[in-house]
């Protein structure tokens, strides 16, 4: 039997990263506004358990392997952008890519942030050997631009059901991927959500993950962190959409 103790030991001395440590670095892009583009030498073969919500546990635990998901409220995450190091520090193997918030009514340029953002932190994640699930849970009138960032052929994808964004969003991204993918057999689909929705994954021969979303509100009770959720960027619905496939 081989002692294991040693090697994480080491791994607990390594400097841990910091804010200063990430430089304003542009990554390579496959489109015109500039969304960078995921590495695909870096996509899951698998879903690594155990899968963890990002804020569901003390930051400066090391899990050392294992997924984590953004799929819950923003404010638990925004801070990565500011300074992605924490995940890098984690010990994750794999994570879902952040998934902010977007609505039908949300300017498209405020949209278009929030991919730039995703797809930023989700290559920088690369970089340091983490492998990435590319999130398509996104408002049904964007999702056409999802895919931005994420190279043909791509197999590995994640999404959520529960709330709003229920199982028939999921069906509808889940034939988004598969055009994406380029192939007829079953995608690395992830699905995040409540046991009945698993249920249907199970059926599609999708991955289903409990998105832990009720542990959570039993935990902290809707408390005032839960209450200072930021408050949705919206607009009067617009009556067209500008059509940017010329650029594109």
């Amino acid at each position: 039997m081989i002692d294991l103790r040693p090697l994480l030991a080491e791994a607990e001395r390594k400097p841990k990263l910091t804010s200063a440590d990430v430089g304003d670095w542009i990554w390579p892009s496959d489109n015109a506004l500039s969304i960078p583009l995921l590495s695909k030498d870096m996509q899951p073969r698998g879903l690594e358990l155990p899968t963890n919500r990002w804020g569901a546990r003390a930051r400066r635990d090391r899990i050392e392997g294992g997924t984590f998901h953004f799929y819950t409220d923003d404010y638990r995450f925004e801070s990565l952008w500011r300074s992605p190091t924490p995940v890098v520090n984690s010990g994750c193997h794999a994570v879902a890519e952040p998934n902010f918030s977007t609505n039908d009514e949300m300017p498209f340029a405020v949209f278009l942030w929030h991919l730039y953002r995703k797809r930023w932190l989700s290559r920088y994640w690369q970089s340091h050997g983490i492998e990435v699930w590319a999130d398509l849970a996104v408002a049904p009138r964007y999702r056409q631009y999802a895919l931005l960032g994420v190279p043909r052929g791509w197999k590995a994808y994640a999404t959520y059901s529960f709330g709003s964004h229920g199982i028939e969003k999921v069906i509808a991204e889940a034939e988004l991927a598969c055009d994406h993918a380029e192939t007829d057999e079953i995608l690395l689909w992830v699905v995040c959500g409540e046991e009945s929705d698993l249920e249907v994954c199970r059926d599609r021969g999708w991955i289903g993950t409990p998105a832990h979303q009720q542990a959570y509100l039993r935990n902290v009770g809707g408390g005032k962190a839960a209450r200072k959720v930021e408050a949705a960027i919206s607009s009067p619905k617009s009556k067209t959409l500008l059509d940017f496939e010329e650029i594109l």
